[in-house]
């Protein structure tokens, strides 16, 4: 299985978001937790922080931050 935020392939997904079919890996949902636990607080929607995350994955892959082994950073912009 692959998942939507990254492009990793997973044998476990879970599922952001059911009405637009988005499905993600433990990674991508653990930083999506964190987000949403942030941003939700300022009134933020779920689309919203999901495109925040697909930013962030974004931005860290061109950093080369987001192997399958390395440490994440999980701040907030």
């Amino acid at each position: 299985m692959i998942c939507d935020i990254c492009g990793l392939e997973t044998d476990r997904r879970h599922a952001l978001d059911l009405k637009r079919g988005i499905w993600c890996c433990p990674r991508c949902l653990h930083v999506y937790q964190r987000l949403w636990g942030y941003y939700s607080k300022k009134g933020y929607s779920k689309e919203r922080c999901i495109a925040i995350l697909r930013r962030i994955v974004e931005r860290q892959k061109r950093e080369g931050k987001w192997g399958t082994r390395t440490v994440y950073n999980t701040d907030p912009l």
